[in-house]
């Protein structure tokens, strides 16, 4: 929810993940809508103690070497529960109390974007990667909210997600890779709502625009003092969970290179 946002009328987005966007072309051509895409990358996030590990398939990891420790992301998820857009016409927003993950009755006087649970599978290389597309109302919109959160209800979208990716049962973000060599696997259930306000309000018209979430991956495992936390020590899960809360950042991208539009 949008917890300071209202519009004066209620409109669902309807997404689609990419590879069956077809199922949304009647929605996109009907009443008036139009197709917005939300991409997903972490190219434009990379810190000066990160740098890209080449890879065999690949454009690279991210390495990140702070306070004599080594530590390689070859793999990062994380559960998208709900995207809500806020119009420009939006000043505040009526209470929300959300039955499930993916239940379009509840109402709070946003816009909605209704993903069921929607897997974003972050890029660790430098590119920039397509995961929705929705069928949008025009407008002007000047927020996004993602909600990250753990599937744990039992309806038919929750199931279906569950049997796709049985490594995120339970999880919100899941992280693969090496501290120190040693391999790793970082879990966590975090529940957040993170919000991010665009420089330049987005228009969703007739030239179909691109939404990017840039996420900080270097800045996930950070101690704030200079140093690299250990993802598998369980005394660092709380400090590791609040960065991930802190790293995403959206901006209009309608070229899809990872960078702001407005901000070149």
């Amino acid at each position: 929810m949008l917890a300071s946002l209202k519009s004066t009328s209620r409109a669902t987005l309807f997404l689609c993940v990419v590879a069956g966007a077809s199922a949304c072309s009647d929605a996109t051509s009907s009443g008036g809508r139009h197709p917005l895409t939300v991409s997903v990358t972490s190219q434009a996030q990379i810190g000066a103690a990160a740098s890209r590990v080449p890879t065999g398939s690949a454009l690279g990891d991210i390495s990140i070497n702070l306070g004599g420790n080594s530590l390689v992301i070859t793999k990062a998820q994380a559960v998208a529960r709900r995207i809500e857009l806020a119009p420009t016409s939006a000043s505040t927003c009526a209470g929300m109390t959300e039955a499930g993950d993916d239940d379009a009755d509840v109402e709070d006087g946003c816009a909605e974007v209704e993903v069921g649970p929607t897997l974003l599978d972050i890029p660790v290389d430098a590119t920039t990667k397509t995961n929705i597309t929705a069928s949008v109302p025009p407008g002007t919109y000047r927020a996004l909210e993602i909600r990250i959160g753990p599937i744990t209800s039992g309806n038919r979208s929750s199931q279906a997600f569950v049997l796709a990716h049985p490594d995120l049962k339970n999880s919100s973000v899941r992280v693969e890779g090496t501290f120190n060599g040693k391999p790793f696997v970082f879990t966590s259930s975090i529940d957040t709502r993170i919000e991010t306000a665009f420089s330049t309000a987005v228009t969703v018209d007739a030239a179909n625009p691109n939404v990017t979430v840039a996420i900080d991956l270097s800045n996930w495992f950070s101690d704030g003092s200079g140093g690299t936390l250990d993802p598998s020590n369980s005394a660092n899960a709380a400090r590791i969970s609040a960065n991930i809360a802190g790293s995403f950042h959206a901006f209009e991208d309608d070229d899809h290179d990872g960078h702001d539009d407005h901000h070149r």
